[in-house]
């Protein structure tokens, strides 16, 4: 059953040090902090709890299928409202946040509420939200193949994971294939005129075996940002189209850029490994 989830709203060092967050409560906490998010530099400091969900006081970690994309593993969906539930548990160091993001004060989405569909992408996240989810659950935002930021202007170069995935490495156009087909993917010419729950359509698979909604649904956050700095105001890309766009803007290699502070309901997020 999906419960609401207690979000605290204060940002507390001390508590999250008394609670063992940066530390581990078994062999296995152990190991997954050692292969944490860390190893190459995603902008995030190390702050109590930002690599080790699992362990006393730090919440649970999310569930997540990944597949091979070819050098890194990429969620085979969409983070869904379930997932990101786990994360409004959780209190953070209020260093833990990327650089640029030190304006953040709250992880809730947009529009939160407990009656949200936990099998739904999570949408009415910012690009702060999405890059902490991704850390926290011992992950990345997906940027480059090689782990960290791809460059803003990088938008299609074999070096970016996201659209290597989508597109079976340059191979396809959509991640199903050449050719548009409006029937495949949740967007605008679908007919569902709505979020749909993650990886429901087997339709929309691809450009890798096992690879769900890279085409429509929700517009994916990519750690792609005009400088590793900056503000709210600062632009990084997004990446899939949404349920509104077209056959033109559900290619693989469209891109759009908006405020890292953006928030609305066609705008969600998945994670990357290497």
């Amino acid at each position: 059953m999906f419960v609401k989830p207690a979000l605290r709203s204060s940002l507390v060092v001390v508590a999250l040090l008394m609670l063992g967050c940066t530390g581990s409560s078994s062999e296995a906490a152990d190991e997954e902090t050692e292969s944490g998010p860390y190893d190459e530099g995603t902008g995030l400091g190390e702050g109590a709890c930002m690599d080790v969900c699992g362990t006393e006081g730090c919440g649970t970690c999310p569930t997540a299928t990944m597949v091979d994309g070819g050098g890194f593993q990429i969620d085979a969906t969409e983070v869904d409202n379930g997932q990101y539930a786990l994360l409004l548990e959780v209190e953070f160091d209020a260093g833990a946040v990327p650089s640029g993001c030190e304006w953040k004060s709250s992880f809730e989405p947009l529009g939160w509420s407990a009656e949200l569909d936990p099998a739904l992408p999570v949408v009415g996240v910012d690009w702060c939200d999405a890059a902490v989810f991704c850390a926290w659950a011992g992950k990345q935002l997906c940027g480059a193949v090689a782990g960290g930021a791809i460059e803003f202007d990088n938008s299609d170069g074999p070096e970016n994971a996201w659209h290597q995935a989508c597109s079976n490495a340059g191979a396809s156009a959509y991640p199903y294939g050449a050719d548009y087909d409006p029937l495949l993917c949740n967007g605008d010419d679908s007919g569902n005129d709505a979020l749909i729950p993650t990886g429901s359509l087997a339709t929309c698979e691809g450009g890798v075996t096992g690879l769900f909604d890279m085409s429509g649904n929700v517009w994916e956050w990519t750690n792609a940002c005009q400088s590793d700095g900056g503000d709210a105001s600062t632009e990084c890309r997004r990446r899939g189209g949404s349920r509104h766009s077209d056959g033109p803007n559900l290619r693989c290699a469209v891109n759009s850029a908006r405020p890292r502070g953006e928030r609305d309901n066609g705008l969600g997020f998945r994670c990357c490994s290497i």
